[in-house]
C-alpha cells in the first residue's frame, strides 16, 4: 500500500501539469486537497493500507475522475455503483512505470472526460 504511494510520488512529482502531495494530513492540507480536486480533471486514488472511501467520494463530488491504482480493490457500494463508468483503473505495476500513467491519461479525449463527469453527476 504505502510502497505504491511512495513509488507513484517519485514517478509523478516532476511531471508537468501534475500536482501530487505526499505526507501526513492536517486540516489545512485536507482543505487544500479538496480545492485541488475541484480544479483537476483526474484524482489519483492509490490503494493504501486502508482504502479511503472519503477521499474517493471527495473526488466524485468534485467531478474529478478517480484514477484507481490497484491490482485488486474492493470499492464501497460496488453492488450499486458501476465504477467503470466513473473511474479509470490501472494496475500498480503499470502505474509506477515512469511516464506510463501520465501519457495514458493525456490520451483520454476531452469528450471522454466529459462523459466520465456526466456519470459522476448521476
Amino acid at each position: 500500500g504505502g510502497k505504491i504511494r511512495d513509488m507513484l510520488f517519485q514517478v509523478l512529482e516532476s511531471e508537468k501539469d501534475v500536482i501530487i502531495k505526499h505526507g501526513a494530513q492536517s486540516r489545512e492540507s485536507r482543505r487544500m486537497a479538496t480545492h485541488g480536486m475541484h480544479s483537476s480533471k483526474f484524482c489519483l486514488h492509490p490503494a493504501g493500507d486502508t482504502p479511503s472511501a472519503c477521499r474517493l467520494f471527495d473526488a466524485i463530488v468534485s467531478l474529478c475522475v478517480p484514477v484507481i491504482v490497484s491490482d485488486d480493490i474492493e470499492l464501497p457500494f460496488e453492488d450499486v455503483i458501476d465504477y467503470t463508468k466513473i473511474a479509470i483503473f490501472i494496475n500498480s505495476k503499470k502505474a509506477v512505470q515512469p511516464g506510463h500513467l501520465v501519457s495514458m491519461l493525456r490520451r483520454i479525449s476531452s469528450d471522454r472526460i466529459l462523459e466520465y463527469q456526466r456519470e459522476l453527476k448521476l
